[in-house]
């Protein structure tokens, strides 16, 4: 099975002389789910779109199993394709829609029959193939998509927001379908999307964009706990990271104002240490701020509860900032009250105020 490098890969339009995407560096293993994520026009679909072949490359190399296929075709580049749109042939029934391809491709037609159906008992669409898709849901279509791209066995998966087009709950069972095909068939998959739920969900590995450049590459997780910078702290994370400006003194960290004092640990003075005492800001993620019922030196005001079931989202005023708090449901609690906060001490995060890049030791 293929695997794919893509070697400081740029796209520059000659029209605009804007580069869309920068340098873009990622070698993909066999059998990885890649989800390449990020807000609208970072770059990521055009990134998708080059590897499969149906935009031009501007500079960097492209590799697929070692080959360097910058100029070649896309129907020789051992890849299928699935788009938001399903593209399914209205006039055509399931079963046409799945086999086109292998039809056009001249293969035996007891071949074709034997992949469509094979596919077909793989995504539970074996008793909708004589269908057309005016008959079908949009979670249905989308698995015609899918089943389309299976029967190519192409050593390659890529996917440009295929869950875009549904609603919530059907984008949730679709999520577990696609992750559990990939399991089944161990195909190397690459995954647009700009939803961070799904990015966090499926992949093995995340690559997060922003105006055409990689801010970070990492496991799920470690997106999560180690965020390369401010701008995937509040993007990954449902909500994003809060964050806290202030002045470091000598025995602190003093918010807003300038009258709340937050005390550094050991290791948060040595990372400031090691960053020259500049100007820094404080990361903090709603789920690890606690709500207190005796008073603590964190006093807010709450301007909205958001309850979902088990769970709340607490939006709160404190210390010049807008500060939200995800918490277990607690109907005590409404607009217009003064809580009191602690922060967990170890789940702090410290960024460079200037560069907005995460303070390493």
């Amino acid at each position: 099975m293929p695997n794919i490098q893509l070697d400081h890969i740029y796209k520059k339009y000659p029209k605009s002389g804007e580069y869309s995407v920068k340098d873009f560096h990622l070698e993909i293993e066999d059998k990885e789910f890649i989800v390449l994520v990020g807000p609208s026009g970072c770059g990521k679909s055009t990134t998708l779109r080059m590897i499969a072949g149906l935009e031009d490359i501007s500079g960097g190399d492209l590799f697929i199993s070692g080959k360097r296929v910058n100029d070649l075709p896309p129907k020789d580049r051992d890849i299928a394709m699935v788009f938001q749109n399903y593209a399914l042939y209205p006039h055509m029934t399931v079963f046409e829609n799945m086999a086109f391809g292998l039809k056009i491709q001249k293969e035996p037609k007891d071949q074709i029959a034997k992949k469509v159906h094979e596919a077909a008992e793989i995504l539970g669409l074996t008793h909708l193939l004589k269908r057309k898709p005016k008959e079908l849901s949009g979670g249905q279509r989308q698995r015609v998509a899918l089943g389309r791209a299976i029967v190519r066995n192409a050593g390659i998966f890529l996917m440009d927001e295929p869950l875009s087009n549904l609603d919530a709950k059907l984008r949730v069972q679709m999520r577990a379908e696609i992750s559990k095909l990939h399991r089944q068939l161990g195909t190397t998959t690459i995954y647009v999307t700009h939803d961070q739920t799904e990015a966090m969900t499926m992949a093995t590995r995340i690559v997060i964009m922003k105006d055409g450049l990689i801010q970070q590459i990492g496991s799920p997780a470690e997106v999560y706990k180690r965020p390369a910078n401010i701008f995937v702290a509040s993007f990954i994370g449902s909500p994003g990271m809060n964050f806290l400006k202030g002045d470091i003194r000598e025995d602190g960290f003093f918010i807003g104002s300038g009258d709340i004092r937050y005390p550094f640990s050991a290791s948060q003075k040595a990372l400031i240490e090691k960053n020259g005492r500049k100007p820094v800001m404080m990361g903090v993620r709603p789920e690890n701020i606690i709500i207190h019922d005796e008073k603590t030196p964190f006093k807010a005001i709450v301007d909205l509860v958001e309850v979902n079931g088990a769970e709340m989202l607490v939006h709160t005023r404190f210390a010049d900032h807008s500060i939200i708090i995800k918490s277990q449901t607690n109907e005590a609690i409404k607009t217009g009250d003064t809580i009191f906060l602690a922060i967990e001490e170890d789940s702090i995060h410290l960024f460079d105020q200037e560069s907005e890049e995460r303070l390493t030791d």
